[in-house]
């Protein structure tokens, strides 16, 4: 029973960070000012971190409740494009990290999936807006991406290289 309270409190406590990260970033002025949607990705730490300690289910679980948390507090009209996103860097992230960590580093598997997330964003937003132009926009999207899964995989590698191995074993071990 302790195991199962401690692993749900630190779900919690990842879904908790992740959403006050996302909605902090919102107050941000856009990074690309003619795609608005683009952001650092900065609550992809914390995905990061429960992709590392935890199992998929237990991800996709962070992804969806994040969403739909902010979604109250940032409107609905950006939920499609969050979720998208979030959805693709997750499946993106977690594929990597499970069939090639630790060949390849926190900071690679971010990168990647904050590309795959701007790729999602833009391909809903083109959806949406029936605008098949924005595509245009994308090799600009990719290098703020790559800015920003660099900065989400460096906080990240140094998360778990700072927290006790003791700590992160009973992580794993939930």
């Amino acid at each position: 029973m302790q195991i199962k309270t401690q692993k749900i409190t630190t779900l919690a406590i990842l879904l908790a960070l992740a959403s006050v990260t996302f909605l902090l970033e919102a107050l941000l002025p856009p990074l690309l000012p003619v795609a608005p949607y683009v952001k650092l990705g900065l609550s992809n730490i914390f995905v990061l971190l429960a992709i590392t300690w935890f199992n998929c289910l237990d991800g996709c679980t962070i992804i969806f409740a994040k969403n739909i948390i902010t979604a109250f507090f940032s409107g609905w009209f950006a939920f499609l494009f969050n979720i998208s996103g979030s959805l693709f860097a997750f499946i993106t992230m977690y594929f990597l990290y499970r069939f090639f960590f630790p060949k390849i580093s926190y900071l690679a598997i971010s990168m990647v999936g904050a590309v795959f997330s701007n790729i999602a964003r833009t391909a809903t937003a083109s959806l949406l807006l029936q605008a098949p132009s924005l595509f245009l926009q994308l090799p600009f999207v990719v290098v703020v991406s790559i800015g920003g899964g660099l900065l989400v995989g460096c906080i990240t590698a140094l998360i778990v290289q700072v927290l006790p191995q003791k700590l992160q074993q009973s992580f794993c071990s939930l």
